[in-house]
C-alpha cells in the first residue's frame, strides 16, 4: 500500500472513526476539524511507526498536516 493510501485509511478508521467517511485528498483536515492538537500527536506516532521514521518537533506544523497531499509531499524527503 502506498503511503497515501495508508494515511487516508488511518484518518477514516482512527482519527474519524468511520470508515465510510468522505475525505479528499487535499481536504484541510485542521480547518474542517478533522485533526485538532491530540489527532495530530496520534498521527505524527503512526507515521512514526508505519514508515520508520523520526519526525523532528520542529516539522510538526500546519504546513505538514494541513491535508494528505501536504504528508505525502513532506514524507517525500524519507
Amino acid at each position: 500500500m502506498d503511503r497515501k493510501t495508508v494515511l487516508m485509511d488511518f484518518i477514516k478508521n482512527d482519527i474519524m472513526r468511520n470508515r465510510n467517511a468522505k475525505l479528499s485528498e487535499d481536504e484541510d483536515l485542521l480547518s474542517s476539524g478533522i485533526l485538532d492538537s491530540l489527532g495530530i500527536l496520534q498521527l505524527v506516532a503512526f507515521i512514526e511507526k508505519s514508515f520508520g521514521i523520526r519526525i523532528p518537533d520542529e516539522d510538526v506544523v500546519f504546513d505538514n498536516f494541513q491535508s494528505v497531499n501536504a504528508m505525502v509531499d513532506y514524507l517525500q524527503k524519507y
